[in-house]
């Protein structure tokens, strides 16, 4: 399985009521809320080994599916 469609299966997971697929602003559009964002980056850092530091944590690198894979890539 490839790192895009391991995320769209956490986000799936994080928030199983909304397909975040295409959605551009997905953390400063209240799609997710903090919590949602803590369980999100708890399960890549699991499944990918990574770490994501505090810095890290801004809507830049959560706001789009693209955005997070570009993020992951970075840090893997």
């Amino acid at each position: 399985m490839d790192i895009r469609q391991t995320i769209v299966n956490i986000l799936t997971e994080v928030k199983p009521t909304k397909n975040l697929e295409g959605i551009e602003d997905i953390v400063e559009g209240g799609y997710i809320d903090s919590f949602e964002l803590m369980g999100l980056i708890t399960a890549m850092s699991e499944t990918f080994g990574i770490e994501i530091e505090v810095d890290e944590i801004v809507p830049e690198n959560f706001n789009s599916i693209d955005a997070i894979v570009k993020m992951v890539e970075r840090l893997k």
